[in-house]
């Protein structure tokens, strides 16, 4: 269900395809979507972090439509990586 983040997205939790949550939208220009991470996240495995390309020590990430699953009222979940 991909689509382009607008400005509504600001502030949804970002969870991952089992529901754990990774953070918060921060920002939402143009399209895309900045991730806040939490610091603390058991849900942002290695492999979700290599899928969205984000480092260890960036703390704002840029979220692709292409990695997301679904979008509704509180929430944007993310696609089942492999």
């Amino acid at each position: 269900m991909a689509r382009k983040f607008r400005d509504d997205d600001r502030d949804k939790e970002v969870v991952t395809a089992e529901g754990d949550r990774i953070g918060t939208i921060h920002d939402v220009n143009d399209g895309r979507a900045t991730v806040e991470r939490d610091e603390d996240s058991d849900g942002l495995t290695g492999k979700i972090k290599d899928m969205l390309g984000w480092g260890d020590d960036d703390d704002d990430n840029e979220l692709r439509d292409e990695h997301v699953d679904s979008y509704d009222d509180d929430r944007v979940r993310l696609r089942r990586h492999s």
